[in-house]
């Protein structure tokens, strides 16, 4: 008989072995799942371990070509014009050169509908996209955390992570420990209060099971408009 985990939206093959002393997991080259385990191992032992190692599998799986970020969020051209989104409004790019007269030219700064870009940070820009959200995203995830960690009857880490989570929008650990994808920050607020949401109960229920998506809709009753937003539109960001 063929033995599977399942966590969250993963599934893991389970592969025994009698020389095996320890669990372990993998992600093959075609991105499916493994958890090697021994013969007499208990699948909620692979269950939690696997739970403790999710940020490390989705950054696996965001790895492999075909279903990587590239694949899932837009990749932006540092060209005049471009569109880019900051808490859920649009802007559109203008670059800018510095001048060496005069005071430090910033990396990035947003003036009425335009994001402001250096000119010779083209070559990093997705670099410097990525840290200037991530500063944003710590004082902001953090107080939203802080507010619904109430309402959802929850007790996380005392400080949110913020970071690439390859296709996801954020993930939790069984330590309490919330971690959300910097590109949050592109979101409109209402749909980052679903994401926050979200990963708060799953320190409840680490599954999507009918108990959790009860304890979502009753912390947020307009939790499914802000879930098929997120759906339909948050990779065109």
């Amino acid at each position: 008989m063929i033995e599977t985990i399942c966590v969250d939206d993963l599934t893991f093959l389970v592969k025994r072995s009698v020389r095996r002393k320890t669990i372990g997991l993998t992600v093959e080259r075609d991105a499916s799942l493994v958890a090697h385990l021994p013969s007499d191992a208990d699948l909620d032992q692979a269950r939690e371990l696997i739970q403790t190692r999710m940020i490390w599998i989705h950054q696996k799986l965001a790895g492999h070509k075909g279903i990587g970020r590239e694949t899932v969020f837009r990749q932006p051209e540092f060209i005049d014009g471009e569109g880019f989104h900051f808490l859920g409004k649009h802007f559109r790019l203008k670059l800018v050169d510095t001048d060496p007269d005069g005071p430090p030219t910033p990396t990035i700064r947003f003036e009425g509908d335009r994001l402001l870009f250096r000119r010779d940070q083209i070559q990093s820009g997705n670099k410097r996209i990525e840290e200037y959200y991530t500063r944003a995203a710590h004082p902001y995830l953090n107080e939203l955390v802080n507010r619904w960690k109430e309402i959802v009857r929850v007790k996380p880490r005392k400080y949110v992570q913020i970071m690439d989570l390859g296709f996801r929008w954020g993930s939790c650990s069984p330590n309490g420990t919330v971690n959300f994808h910097w590109r949050s920050m592109q979101l409109p607020p209402q749909v980052i209060e679903y994401v926050v949401v979200h990963e708060l109960v799953h320190l409840k229920y680490s599954d999507h099971s009918e108990a959790f998506w009860s304890e979502v809709r009753r912390v947020m009753p307009s939790y499914a408009d802000r879930k098929e937003w997120l759906r339909s539109r948050g990779g065109d960001l």
